[in-house]
This record gives C-alpha cells, sequence and structure tokens, in this order.
C-alpha cells in the first residue's frame, strides 16, 4: 500500500508516524516529495500525480474556484498552527517601512499571502500600498529573500529563525496577532479511487497514533525529530504545535474565510462543510478532540 503525498516540508506527525511504525499494525508506504509551489501542487493533485498534499487550508478557497478544483477538499489538519513570522533584510525595522515594498510570496491570491494581507492591513498597510512577488515555497522564498528580490516575506520553522541567523529580523509574527490561525491541512480529491481511500485512512490513523503517543511520550517524540535532523529547538517547537486532534478546527477555518473575504478574493462564499470531507474522520477512528 503507497501513497504519494507532496509537501513544502514534510510535517512532524508524518516523521513521528514513520518512527512508530513498529507500533501500528498497518500503515502505508509515503512517498513524499517536496513541492516547489502551491500552484505544482494543485496541478499534481487534479493530474493524478499526487494522491495528497500538504499545505495551507486557505489554498482549497482557490483551488475550488479553478478548472478540475472543485472536488478538492481538505480532510485533516496536521499542525494545531503553522507559526509564521513576518521576516525582513535590509533596512527595515517596522511594518511601515514596507509601504512601496516587496513582500515575496508563494502565490499573490491563495495560501499564507492571506494572512500577510490581514497582518499589514491591520498595522496601516492597504493592499496596493506594497507589492507582491511570486517567490515559490518556504525554501524559494527564504533563498529570495537572503538574495535580496524582495524586502520581507513569511517563514516558519526552522527557515525563520535560519534567515534570523543571516541578519534578517521579524517586524510580526501572525500568530500572536490572530491566535486562532489554524495549521496547514492533508487536501486530498474527494472522488479518489479505492486504493487512495484506503491508503490515506490507514496513514490518517498512524498519524493519529503518533500525535497521540506524542503527547504522552514528549521526550521520546523530540528525540525521534531531532533523529530525523532536526536540531533540539525546533523539535521542541514542533511538538508543541502537534493538533489536539485531525479533525479541521471550526474556529480556524472561519478565521480563513473571514481573511479571505476581507482581502476581496474568490472563493470566500463557502461554509466550513464545503471545505471539509467529514465522512473520514469515521473511517479512520481519530480523536474528535478540539483543536483548541
Amino acid at each position: 500500500m503507497q501513497i504519494t503525498v507532496h509537501w513544502f516540508v514534510e510535517p512532524a506527525i508524518s516523521i513521528l508516524a514513520r518512527a512508530s511504525a513498529q507500533s501500528i499494525p498497518v500503515q502505508p508506504r509515503i512517498d513524499g516529495i517536496a513541492t516547489k509551489s502551491s500552484d505544482e501542487q494543485f496541478a499534481a493533485l487534479v493530474g493524478g500525480a499526487a494522491d495528497a498534499v500538504v499545505t495551507a487550508m486557505d489554498n482549497v478557497m482557490d483551488w475550488r474556484m479553478r478548472a478540475s478544483g472543485r472536488d478538492l477538499c481538505i480532510i485533516a489538519q496536521v499542525e494545531r498552527t503553522t507559526p509564521l513570522s513576518l521576516v525582513a533584510v535590509g533596512d527595515l525595522s517596522d511594518i511601515e517601512d514596507l509601504r512601496g515594498g516587496t513582500l515575496l510570496v508563494d502565490s499573490t491570491a491563495n495560501g499564507f499571502v492571506v494572512a500577510a494581507r490581514a497582518l499589514l492591513a491591520d498595522a496601516g498597510l492597504p493592499s496596493g500600498s506594497y507589492g507582491l512577488k511570486a517567490a515559490g515555497g518556504v525554501r524559494e522564498r527564504y533563498q529570495s529573500l537572503l538574495t535580496g528580490d524582495g524586502d520581507a516575506t513569511l517563514l516558519g520553522p526552522p527557515f525563520d529563525g535560519m534567515a534570523i541567523a543571516q541578519g534578517a529580523r521579524v517586524l510580526s509574527r501572525v500568530n500572536d496577532r490572530y491566535p486562532a490561525f489554524p495549521g496547514q491541512g492533508l487536501i486530498v480529491r474527494r472522488s479518489s479511487d479505492d486504493r487512495v481511500r484506503t491508503g490515506v485512512i490507514a496513514w490518517l490513523a498512524a498519524l493519529d497514533h503518533a500525535r497521540a503517543r506524542a503527547l504522552t511520550s514528549r521526550e521520546i517524540a523530540v528525540s525521534n525529530l531531532i533523529e530525523a535532523g532536526m536540531s533540539s529547538p525546533s523539535a521542541e517547537a514542533m511538538i508543541g504545535i502537534l493538533p489536539r486532534s485531525l479533525v479541521p478546527d471550526r474556529d480556524g477555518v472561519a478565521l480563513l474565510i473571514a481573511q479571505r473575504e476581507r482581502a476581496g478574493l474568490r472563493g470566500a462564499n463557502v461554509t466550513y462543510s464545503d471545505l471539509v470531507h467529514s465522512s473520514l474522520f469515521d473511517s479512520a477512528g481519530y480523536s474528535r478532540e478540539p483543536n483548541r
């Protein structure tokens, strides 16, 4: 049993599931592929090159509006939240300094750019007072920032820390402004064939087992992540944002919908049930404890 999953960085919960393989009766083989952008993820998912993707849950609202995208849905939340820092280079020391500057994003219409636009608007910088430049996924944005292709971008761990170590500075943090901001989701096609559905359900059960085990055996989980190549601080931070449940958080999804609507972007006229495919919850048998 094998499923192909495209992600920007393998989520901690997936690493922990691999580390727990001996204690999980059935676990599919995961062919994890690092993606360069959310557009690349969309193409792989609708084209059949990927069975699932791990990405910002906001993406589904935009993807559903594209040709062949109506079939896409969220089936799990793999992080309680995604820590996102607005990181800048050069002489920028305050959000106001971004006026007239360039913000590096994955996409100008979907994903974390929506949270970035909300953050800047709340700080007094409306849309149009700065430029947006598509630069790809988190690795690509990190590299573009350091080479001076833009003035600032949103980065999560470990890339935010890596940028700071190279002289960048944090202007603001999404999670401080929006405590309900949710973590990344696992996205599939509703019409996935039986092979994919069986594999995904087995993987969800494995992820939930790893999640529960990590929350009760934190030291072991941290050790597993360090063995996988994370630094000790990053491993501790990743355990800290493990979800309380794989069920997508209703408050978090509502925040994403509100932020997209506020930005005037298409796709915001949806509800939780439009985006989240809940029938797999019971099939996988995982906890429904609220994420918050």
